[in-house]
């Protein structure tokens, strides 16, 4: 999360959302390019009035930058923090510049019961095993570490995970990938840059919509963070669905042409079933895995998705209609960045 005055910006590390219990950092620059005087910044953090954290530093007009370093309290459920500043000159009447962002505090066991909901479910997961695996291991959850598509070979997962940008070649484990899902796997594959095709469909880079729209009432939306638009960023990349494709759409790129009839649509995050199985596709830039707890959320919901039954993805013509306001895309008022 940024904020910009006339003369600051003030940046939070990890968009503002922290474990708790760890150390973070806030940015502090001047906005201008002309020489400013020196500035005394203070700050603190607070939760419902009461405040937990304070200090001081000096924004230099040589180096014009300054770094705050906090280490967050612990909490034990999701606490929104403020953290409020105020810049000073010597001599001057008035601040030059002061403003609040919202922090988001998160406990360090958004993992928990992962690893019991996940038992008697074969889980593989392709990814370098610094990434994903390793996440999963300190959670407890039991996995199969594959790294490339031999590695399937005469397996039946349950569940196959695919990291981010692990299909670097155009048809490496794409096909096996299909085939397991219409076995009865159900298969989720993050995102993915290098490919002009995914799941038999046209990845294409494309500029950040000025909203999204996604479903939010499915199981993969419960934590909205992953869906504020701006916080996608400049390096958007779209899976494209023909028009009236059997797959359902859950975040994507508004339509650009008035009428009910179904168009081809650009997906950020879309399923469809495949046989007896189902694959998921997610390209959301997502944050690390150890340290952006929205990451974690997420992880967490696909998962539970993943372990739930199937169940069939018919094209728009044949969805029912949406009825009354509830129906309607919800538009969330947090946002994303890696």
């Amino acid at each position: 999360m940024n904020a910009a005055t006339t003369l600051l910006l003030v940046m939070l590390s990890g968009e503002g959302y922290w474990f708790s219990g760890r150390a973070q950092t806030v940015q502090v620059q001047w906005n201008v390019k002309e020489p400013v005087a020196a500035a005394a910044i203070t700050w603190r953090l607070e939760c419902g009035g009461a405040q937990l954290a304070s200090g001081r530093v000096v924004l230099p007009v040589k180096d014009r930058t300054a770094k705050i370093r906090l280490t967050l309290p612990e909490v034990r459920v999701p606490t929104e923090m403020q953290f409020v500043y105020r810049a000073e000159q010597a001599g001057a009447a008035k601040a030059i510049a002061e403003g609040s962002l919202p922090v988001h505090v998160y406990p360090k066991t958004l993992l928990a019961g992962v690893a019991e909901r996940a038992k008697g479910k074969q889980l593989l997961v392709w990814d370098r095993p610094e990434g994903l695996p390793a996440l999963l291991k300190a959670a407890g959850v039991e996995y199969t570490l594959v790294r490339k598509e031999a590695d399937l070979q005469f397996l039946r997962p349950d569940v196959i995970v695919v990291g981010p940008e692990q299909l670097g070649r155009e048809t490496e484990g794409q096909g096996k990938l299909l085939n397991l899902a219409h076995v009865g796997a159900s298969v989720l594959v993050f995102r993915q840059t290098q490919l002009s095709k995914l799941a038999g469909y046209a990845v294409v880079r494309r500029a950040p919509p000025a909203k999204l729209d996604w479903l939010a009432d499915h199981l993969l939306t419960r934590h909205s963070p992953l869906f504020e638009p701006c916080g996608i960023g400049p390096d958007a990349w779209a899976v494209q669905l023909p028009a009236d494709e059997a797959a359902q759409e859950i975040a994507w790129w508004p339509r650009e042409a008035a009428g009910d009839e179904p168009a081809p649509i650009d997906a950020l995050v879309l399923v469809k079933a495949l046989g007896k199985g189902r694959i998921v596709l997610c390209q959301v830039p997502l944050g690390r895995w150890d340290s952006d707890p929205r990451s974690q959320l997420f992880l967490a919901d696909v998962l539970d998705y993943l372990a739930s039954p199937v169940v069939p993805t018919p094209s728009p013509s044949r969805r029912p209609k949406p009825e009354g306001p509830a129906a309607k895309p919800k538009v969330p008022s947090i946002g994303f960045s890696p």
